[in-house]
């Protein structure tokens, strides 16, 4: 991911990164039920959409520890 696409992501706010991480996730969960029934191997998105799903989740968690102190 390019410094310029996670410098937006941090700018934006905790509640649309859980909406985008949802939406990562929505889309990941139809690429597993794809490969299952139609036996497509996806591997290369699969991993993509994990990756973005757990960047995703660090700057929420990020976000969240920033807010307590």
């Amino acid at each position: 991911m390019k410094k310029t696409a996670k410098a937006e992501l941090r700018a934006k706010s905790a509640e649309d990164l859980k909406a985008l991480a949802k939406a990562a996730r929505d889309s990941l969960m139809k690429a597993r039920f794809t490969k299952s029934v139609e036996g497509k191997p996806i591997t290369i998105q699969q991993r993509v959409l994990r990756r973005q799903v757990a960047r995703l989740e660090t700057m929420i968690a990020e976000k969240q520890a920033g807010a307590k102190k």
